[in-house]
């Protein structure tokens, strides 16, 4: 009887810790499912008003610096590359974040302020130069932005709805970016010295932005980093990360030499179109715009389920017809219809960059892997321009498409050949 009781003591107590461990474990679930409930609620509506707040920016700067101070080619290459100077600077910024022990959510606010900021100075700018560096500074800070949400996507959600939670996310931040640029577009027809008041009103904006961000759950960055140099080495150790890289950088450099060009091939009067700034916009910002929330859910289910490498190719496909087609044709419904295929792939795109590193990168490497990639981002973005200019000044637009049929070329074969990878097959 003794040796009964014994074993039954033993048996309660088991099936005691049995219970604790499945409260423990619903409790985690449901404290899991709260946070990814607040990140979709709160992510949602920072990207309402960061959609206004990058189309306002964007849809405006180039063509300010075009029609209103006549910026020189140096300039104009610098503003478009400004973004990708910040994804340079990346690395060093995680490094102090990551030491400073401040929630990331709060991180991103503060960054958010700084870029209002510095687009609020360059609505006093009297020259080119002056507006250049406070819209760089803005630009710098911004692009800090992207490494430290990925820390926050892989912590929040789980693998396998990474791709589905942040797709509604995308789709607003389009849809309001789309009806901001047709407004800008045509504030400044009116009067290009409306861009003055368009910089305080996108301040604004990003004050509701930062205010949003600190609603995010988040936990401070925990980096096992020793700054860039030993982030790097990652790219040198996991053999699929640096051929990633690689097809990233041929599909990137492909992408960016062009992305001002756009704007100007349609602007300036020397390549025989001189659309309006309404028209400028519509094409370059409004179409990519809307077609690319028409493929972002079709993108989100695509990555959540398919091989990575395969996803990579057919956006690649339609960034390589889009941009040949665009530098071939001086028809508004071609152009139009060449920014319609270009923002097809931009939604998946935009996507693939911001989470491709969940697949491939160790857990808990995420962040460490995401500044890699967007330092190579800004090694590629900050010459990219210079390049594209060079380019349609010496060469003419049509040598703009063929450079960058034959980068993506050259980057599909490389996805084509990682795709048989194991970790491309499966959710990381």
């Amino acid at each position: 009887r003794q040796h009964q009781k014994k074993r039954s003591g033993r048996q309660t107590g088991m099936d005691k810790a049995r219970r604790q461990r499945r409260v423990m474990k619903k409790n985690r679930t449901n404290q899991e499912e709260r946070i990814a409930s607040d990140t979709k609620k709160y992510d949602l509506r920072r990207n309402l008003f960061n959609g206004i707040v990058e189309a306002s920016f964007y849809s405006s700067v180039l063509l300010v610096a075009i029609r209103h101070f006549g910026a020189s080619d140096t300039a104009k290459s610098l503003l478009a590359g400004g973004s990708c100077l910040g994804f340079l600077l990346a690395p060093g910024f995680l490094l102090l974040i990551g030491k400073s022990k401040v929630p990331v959510s709060r991180i991103c606010a503060l960054l958010t302020v700084g870029t209002g900021t510095g687009i609020l100075l360059s609505s006093s700018a009297n020259s080119a130069w002056v507006y250049t560096v406070w819209v760089l500074a803005a630009c710098i800070l911004a692009g800090q932005v992207p490494s430290l949400m990925v820390h926050v996507y892989s912590r929040n959600y789980r693998s396998g709805e990474r791709g589905r939670k942040i797709s509604g996310n995308l789709m607003l931040s389009a849809i309001v970016g789309a009806g901001t640029a047709l407004l800008i577009g045509r504030l400044l027809d009116d009067d290009l010295n409306h861009f003055r008041p368009i910089a305080v009103v996108i301040f604004l904006f990003c004050l509701c932005t930062a205010f949003y961000h600190l609603k995010i759950p988040s936990a401070p960055l925990k980096q096992d980093t020793g700054g860039l140099g030993q982030d790097l080495r990652h790219a040198l150790k996991d053999r699929l990360f640096f051929w990633m890289l690689t097809g990233w950088m041929l599909m990137g450099i492909g992408n960016l030499v062009t992305i001002p060009l756009r704007i100007e091939y349609l602007a300036n009067p020397a390549y025989g179109i001189d659309a309006s700034n309404t028209v400028v916009l519509a094409i370059t910002l409004v179409i990519p715009l809307l077609t690319r929330v028409a493929s972002i859910p079709v993108w989100g289910w695509a990555f959540d389920r398919f091989n990575l490498a395969f996803v990579r190719i057919a956006i690649n496909l339609f960034f390589l017809i889009g941009l040949f087609l665009y530098f071939q044709t001086k028809d508004l419904l071609f152009l139009s219809l060449a920014e319609g295929l270009i923002g097809w792939a931009t939604g998946g795109g935009t996507m693939a960059w911001t989470l491709w590193v969940t697949k491939v990168a160790p857990s808990g490497r995420e962040s460490s892997y995401m500044s890699v990639h967007t330092f190579f981002t800004g090694l590629r973005g900050v010459p990219a321009p210079f390049v594209g200019y060079w380019i349609i000044t010496a060469l003419g637009p049509s040598h703009v498409g063929w450079t960058s049929v034959l980068l993506i070329g050259l980057s599909c074969l490389i996805f084509l050949v990682l795709a048989k990878n194991p970790r491309l097959k499966t959710i990381h």
